[in-house]
């Protein structure tokens, strides 16, 4: 070997390579499964068919984005105080050949970001309720019952 040869230790990158290319995890944070179903209200009305009139604003019913908006304006900043991106998480990454422990913690702290968004009204982004003098029992938007906070939920696949 002359002094002129370099050798590259690429062993740590040939892990992540081969822990990128399997079948990755999917994460999937919403309304899912049984989660889906609301008590006491009329038939048809699902958590899904009310968050998708909230979360698109429809049926001249205001915008109030709780999944999409919130979620990528949060998440990045969410996932660098909760130290996602140390060296040590993403060493165990590569050491383990599998990213889903980590895509699990980012499912989780996507739903801590939605119900952050349902405790502060959207972080102070949704627009009132067009009806004078409506009051709910929780005193926030989209809080009436509780019910399309408490159906969000994630999954990793």
């Amino acid at each position: 070997m002359s002094e002129n040869d370099v050798i590259l230790q690429t062993k740590g990158l040939d892990q992540l390579i081969k822990a990128l290319k399997n079948n990755l995890p999917r994460a999937r944070v919403g309304i899912l499964g049984a989660k889906t179903i609301r008590k006491g209200d009329e038939i048809g009305s699902t958590n899904a068919s009310v968050g998708a009139v909230h979360e698109f604003g429809m049926g001249g019913m205001s915008q109030r984005s709780f999944l999409r908006v919130p979620i990528s304006e949060k998440l990045q900043r969410k996932m660098e105080a909760a130290g996602a991106f140390d060296k040590d998480v993403l060493n165990e990454v590569v050491k383990s050949g599998s990213i889903l422990p980590w895509v699990k913690k980012m499912a989780i702290l996507a739903e801590q970001i939605v119900h952050e968004a349902f405790e502060t009204g959207g972080f102070g982004r949704w627009p009132a309720w067009k009806t004078p003098g409506y009051t709910n029992e929780h005193g926030r938007i989209l809080e009436d019952t509780g019910q399309l906070r408490d159906s969000i939920t994630s999954e990793v696949k």
